[in-house]
């Protein structure tokens, strides 16, 4: 009878939901409907209940085509793993003709399908069956109830199922709501204030005024400026730099703030800025400055909410996120000048980050103690080899920059002295190393050894203007101008929009 039939669809739709841990998609009561989702070992199963009686094949057929239809449309919800849908019909009476073939209806869908029409006859077997193949383990018998028990008993049963699902709701809801973005917003301002303050006092593309407001400088870190690591986070280099890392804080930053809460985010930003600030102290040598390692930190703590919320990750976020990592990733390997140190240091540094600090209501000290560990440990390997130059060609390059920064503020002896005891092992910067000490040379009056050094450095780097051009200048000095105007010609052709070159170069040829 109608009463039975009804009682087993809520029955069952009760034990998944409440007993078994499936999500309801759609529930319609009134049509005797019901869509349950769950992700279990490995596989995203959908199950899709309905109380109907369906006589004949073609009846059958055409409704099923029309559920894997709705399943296609909405395929978004169920990313992250490989679907398997199960259609279970319930009626009073089986199907006249044969229903158990479905191959030629699911051969167009790129779904795993399975079937099953419960009937008074075969209900008990069908449903076991359904149990078994996914695992789990059967639903409790009732008992003998009546059937005024069982009608009585499906009301409740909805309400119950329910008042789970909007607990379940709720509970998704308090997962995006647990901050507003106010550190976001500040972190934003604090950007672009810093931004305007380099434009001030320089350019933010001037290399030293990065330098003296606090970029990543590797040989001031090994002087003991460790707090660039930090400062070197809040400042960017060009308009553009300063955009593109904003406009992703503002988007990935409020959703961040949002899962982890103020407190927990402002934790991560910093700790994932500090570990990529690390990673590119190892690898890169260079100056550099920004916030993507921060940002890069913030990816890391969204993977790690989608560790702990597989299911509404791929919903939300999961292949979108994914594909934007990657394509940064990928981006900083084929184009010149992005440190890649910084942005997959940041990556790890984040994930790591977050799983120290949790999400909130996580409560899992036995992890918190690892990750700060981990942390830790990863934080010390890194400024050792850093420290070493085992990636970066560390103390040499360090040396390069160093004695550069002396020429210009004028202490050229101890630019000779340094330059002088790092060309026994110059390793690949021998050219940059005789080039500032050609320099320091040729202020000291020592032109001599500047041309000396100057000659070894065209041999070394031929591609060198700057090389040329002041071999020229020297040249010109002792008053060899066909010399002169050789290596200045050779400077201009190098680099043919230096107007210096060009004029000096004309200068020498009238």
């Amino acid at each position: 009878m109608f009463i039975e039939q009804e009682f087993h669809l809520w029955k069952m739709t009760y034990d998944l939901v409440l007993n078994k841990g499936f999500q309801v998609l759609h529930m319609n009561t009134q049509a005797g409907e019901v869509w349950l989702e769950k992700q279990y070992k490995r596989k995203n199963h959908v199950v899709r209940m309905k109380h109907k009686q369906i006589n004949w094949r073609s009846e059958w057929k055409r409704d099923l085509e029309i559920t894997l239809t709705q399943l296609n449309q909405n395929k978004q919800l169920f990313r992250g793993a490989k679907v398997v849908f199960h259609s279970i019909y319930i009626s009073e009476h089986p199907p006249v003709d044969d229903w158990e073939d479905v191959s030629e209806i699911t051969s167009s869908f790129k779904t795993t399908t399975e079937l099953y029409y419960l009937h008074d006859e075969n209900k008990r077997e069908g449903t076991a069956k359904f149990y078994d193949q996914l695992g789990l383990t059967p639903m409790e018998e009732t008992g003998d109830w009546d059937a005024d028990q069982k009608e009585a008993a499906i009301p409740q049963l909805q309400r119950q199922i329910v008042a789970h699902h909007e607990r379940k709701k709720q509970e998704v809801q308090e997962l995006f709501g647990n901050g507003k973005p106010f550190v976001t917003y500040l972190l934003l301002a604090v950007n672009v204030a810093l931004f305007l303050l380099l434009e001030w006092a320089g350019g933010s593309t001037n290399v030293e005024t990065l330098i003296e407001y606090g970029a990543k400088f590797n040989p001031a870190i090994m002087e003991g400026e460790w707090w660039r690591l930090v400062t070197s986070m809040f400042l960017h280099i060009g308009l553009i730099h300063l955009m593109m890392n904003m406009l992703a804080l503002y988007y990935i930053g409020t959703a961040v703030e949002r899962i982890y809460g103020s407190w927990r985010y402002i934790i991560i930003y910093l700790l994932a800025g500090v570990f990529g600030s690390v990673a590119s102290f190892m690898l890169n040598p260079q100056v550099s400055a920004g916030a993507s390692g921060a940002i890069f930190g913030l990816f890391g703590a969204l993977l790690y909410f989608g560790v702990w919320n597989r299911r509404l990750f791929f919903q939300t976020m999961g292949w979108n996120l994914l594909f934007i990592i990657g394509l940064n990733i990928a981006f900083g390997l084929f184009v010149p000048q992005i440190d890649n140190g910084a942005h997959m240091g940041g990556l790890i540094g984040g994930f790591i980050a977050a799983a120290i600090s949790q999400l909130p209501k996580q409560k899992r000290p036995g992890l918190r103690t690892v990750s700060v560990l981990v942390f830790a440990a990863a934080l010390g390997a890194m400024v050792l080899l850093g420290w070493n130059g085992t990636f970066n060609g560390g103390q040499v390059f360090s040396e390069v920059q160093k004695t550069q920064e002396l020429n210009e503020q004028g202490e050229f002896q101890e630019v000779i002295d340094r330059t002088t005891d790092a060309l026994e092992a110059p390793d690949l910067y021998e050219a940059e190393l005789l080039f500032n000490r050609s320099y320091a040379y040729f202020q000291e009056g020592e032109t001599a050894l500047a041309e000396k050094d100057l000659n070894k450095v065209v041999d070394l780097a031929p591609d060198m203007a700057e090389a040329h051009y002041n071999l020229a200048l020297l040249y010109e000095e002792q008053g060899d101008i066909e010399k002169a105007a050789s290596h200045a010609r050779e400077a201009a052709q190098l680099v043919p929009g230096n107007e210096d070159f060009h004029r000096f170069y004309q200068e020498l040829n009238q």
